[in-house]
């Protein structure tokens, strides 16, 4: 996949759908793109803080996150962001940021089904309290929807929406940001369309 040099491109998609696990696969040592997940951080927090709930910390955890995002956003350098996309104050964030940095977005959305996911969670050792999974798998079909339509509705200013099977993003192989000669230049690789 193609994006523009300036990109943000949010990758999207329900606890457990593997986000963390394409990057780490596409993008295995630091370079020119940034990468942000929340993952690295709350790696570095649990020895310290495994004696106390994650829910305690947890929005510690996110605030440092997002303060990152928002510094990151800041730059010219092309910036992936990991987020799940479906709490709404979360993509607002995004959004309004991006647009007064003036920079374009595009989703990138992992439509993986709950049970999926569920067993994702499992494999990373990481699972989701049963009412919070049932909050993201219940928002995730509308905002899939309204990225096909609009992807604006989901993330403000987002340009573009690509939604990969977990099939199509196991075989997706790189994520490219060139420069381009045409303003909102995204191209899709065709052995991921189905």
């Amino acid at each position: 996949m193609r994006y523009p040099a300036n990109a943000i491109v949010v990758l999207a998609g329900i606890p457990g759908s593997g986000k963390s696990t394409l990057l780490r696969r596409l993008f295995p040592e630091p370079g020119a793109v940034q990468v942000l997940d929340s993952e690295p951080i709350r790696n570095r927090w649990k020895p310290v803080l495994r004696k106390l709930p994650y829910a305690i910390w947890r929005p510690a955890l996110h605030l440092t996150y997002y303060a990152r995002v928002l510094r990151a956003m800041r730059t010219n350098t092309p910036l992936v962001i990991h987020d799940c996309a479906t709490k709404p104050l979360a993509r607002q964030l995004i959004g309004r940021a991006a647009q007064l940095a003036g920079r374009p977005v595009h989703l990138l959305m992992l439509d993986v089904p709950a049970d999926l996911a569920r067993q994702g969670q499992h494999q990373r050792n990481r699972v989701v309290r049963k009412g919070s999974m049932k909050t993201h798998a219940r928002r995730w079909p509308v905002l899939r929807e309204l990225a096909i339509t609009d992807p604006g509705q989901v993330v403000p200013g987002a340009t573009s929406a690509t939604i990969l099977t977990r099939d199509q993003a196991d075989r997706l192989t790189r994520i490219t940001f060139t420069r381009s000669d045409r303003a909102g230049d995204h191209q899709i690789a065709e052995g991921l369309q189905s």
